[in-house]
Order: C-alpha cells, then sequence, then structure tokens
C-alpha cells in the first residue's frame, strides 16, 4: 500500500459506505476534506468526476442569474438548487472542468410531477460574448418516469460530444471568466411549482474505470479544483468503506 505525506497534520476523519454493483453508483466528495481511503473486500473499479465548478440558474422573466454551486455540491439535505417552476425559456448553466458523459441528479423530496422533457445543450463555439450552444446527442434522462423529467433519482447521460469547446460564460450580467466547458438545459413545459436538485455529481468521459484489488486500501489526496466525485463499480454486490481525512 503506497505512503502518502501531507503537508499538515492529520486532525479530522469522518466514516461512511457505499454499496457497489454492477451498475454505476456516484459518490460526491466531502466538503471540507482534502484526502480519501477507500477499502472494499472484493475488486472493484473507480473513476474521478469532474469537478462542478458552477452552477447558475437564468430566470427569463427577471434576467437574473444565481448561482447554486454550493447548495449542488455540499451534500446536505437541507439545502438544494430551486427549479420551481422552471419556465421553457428559463435555463440551468452548469460548468465543468472537464467534458463529462452525463450528470447524476439526486432529486430529494421535490421532484417535478408535470409532464416535460429536458432540452440538453453544449457549447460549441465561444465568442466573447456569443457563445453557441448546440443540443447533445444519444441522449437518455435517467430521471425520468412515465414522460416526467426530474421525477427520480438519476443519471443524464449523452454522447461525448467531440466539438465542445473550453470556454467563459462572461458577459455583462454574468462576469464569470473561468473557462469551463459549459452545458445548459431547459424544460418543454413549466415544471411543477415546487422542484429541487440536491445533489449534481459530474460523470466521468467514459467507462474505461480504473481497477481496484480486493482487501487493499487505497489513500489518495483530493484536489476539489479538478474532481467532484467518484463514479463506482462492483464486481457484485459488496459494500465499499470510505474514510474520508481532513489535514491542518
Amino acid at each position: 500500500m503506497a505512503t502518502y505525506t501531507w503537508d499538515k497534520p492529520l486532525t479530522v476523519e469522518e466514516g461512511e459506505t457505499a454499496s457497489l454493483t454492477t451498475t454505476a453508483s456516484y459518490l460526491a466528495l466531502k466538503p471540507g476534506f482534502d484526502g480519501v481511503i477507500m477499502y472494499s473486500a472484493s475488486a472493484w473499479r473507480r473513476a474521478l468526476s469532474p469537478a462542478l465548478i458552477h452552477v447558475l440558474y437564468y430566470k427569463a422573466s427577471t434576467g437574473v442569474f444565481t448561482s447554486y454551486r454550493i447548495e449542488a455540491t455540499d451534500r446536505l439535505a437541507t439545502t438544494h438548487v430551486p427549479l420551481d417552476g422552471m419556465a421553457t425559456d428559463d435555463y440551468l448553466y452548469l460548468g465543468f472542468s472537464a467534458p463529462v458523459l452525463g450528470i447524476y441528479i439526486d432529486m430529494g423530496s421535490n421532484v417535478n410531477v408535470n409532464a416535460a422533457t429536458l432540452d440538453v445543450e453544449y457549447c460549441s463555439v465561444a465568442v466573447p460574448g456569443a457563445l453557441t450552444f448546440t443540443d447533445v446527442s444519444g441522449d437518455s434522462d435517467g430521471t425520468a418516469s412515465a414522460g416526467v423529467t426530474l421525477a427520480v433519482d438519476g443519471v443524464y447521460t449523452w454522447t461525448l460530444p467531440t466539438d465542445w469547446v473550453r470556454s467563459t460564460l462572461g458577459t455583462s450580467a454574468v462576469p464569470l471568466y473561468t473557462k469551463c466547458y459549459w452545458i445548459r438545459f431547459n424544460p418543454s413545459a413549466t415544471l411543477s411549482a415546487t422542484v429541487g436538485l440536491n445533489e449534481i455529481i459530474p460523470v466521468y468521459k467514459n467507462a474505461s474505470y480504473g481497477y481496484h484489488e480486493a482487501a487493499t486500501s487505497y489513500i489518495n489526496q483530493l484536489d476539489r479544483t479538478r474532481n467532484g466525485g467518484f463514479a463506482l463499480l462492483g464486481t457484485g454486490t459488496q459494500t465499499l468503506n470510505v474514510t474520508w481525512l481532513r489535514h491542518g
């Protein structure tokens, strides 16, 4: 087992478990921690998800952008990204540190009940002040149930665009100059009055997850500017022990 050295002493550790199966599951990084130990008695696989750098809700009726990145990444059930009554001309913008194959959405308790689909677009041309967004292809909405999007927890995936460009979103209304890989989505019909996205986890760009041996502890330092969580696979049905580490 490799030994990692931090420049500050260990001050806090917290643990949780994750259930692994042959279907991918998603685990967001725990805020405030800079390291992790992962262990399973059986072999398992893992990919690091890119970081979710920006979460911006654009309300067309007011022309206002509101940031909800903290609410989307804090892993708290008491906070969420509010899409209450989201109209067809409203948009949720998501900015990633690297291209992603989709997003896992934990809906929490406030789900959509109105019949609607999501239109997801990516930034294909980056001209300052005039970005071009193009529909994703091959998309599959795992949050949909009986024609209702954002009705259940699930992963929304698409075919990885070959012309996805890294850009700023910067406008006079939104002075965002951090370069990201942007997507945006809006609904085909107005969402129900109370809708909240409890958590959003980016999905790694392909299925070539790393292999991890059975009965071995893996210790890693974390960089939250580049990674936002993990995509996890088991070789059967098994438990993954996760210990979060904080130094300094």
